[in-house]
């Protein structure tokens, strides 16, 4: 998947991430976390979706205000599909 609009995902809200993708031919990702001890396994699950999702570019910028894993993948499933201009998500890529 190519990500080729900017695209955002979730809120600022407690419990919630706020994901922000804009297309680059490079990857990059700054991850920033209300609980700071959190932010590197907050980066690996974003990481991880990615993966899955076999992206391998845009400039991704996460705001974490304390989301458990399943809003992580979610919130960056949806600012993916946005960016990528798809509306529908192979699920069995996500297993």
């Amino acid at each position: 998947m190519k990500i080729c609009e900017p695209a955002v995902a979730g809120t600022f809200e407690s419990s919630d991430l706020f994901v922000e993708v804009e297309p680059s031919e490079e990857f990059t990702l700054k991850v920033s976390s209300s609980a700071t001890q959190f932010r590197d396994a907050v980066e690996l699950q974003v990481r991880a979706t990615l993966d899955k999702l076999a992206i391998s570019n845009g400039k991704w910028v996460i705001a974490d205000s304390g989301a458990l894993d399943c809003i992580i993948s979610a919130r960056v499933q949806a600012a993916a599909l946005r960016g990528a201009q798809q509306s529908a998500l192979n699920w069995e890529e996500l297993v």
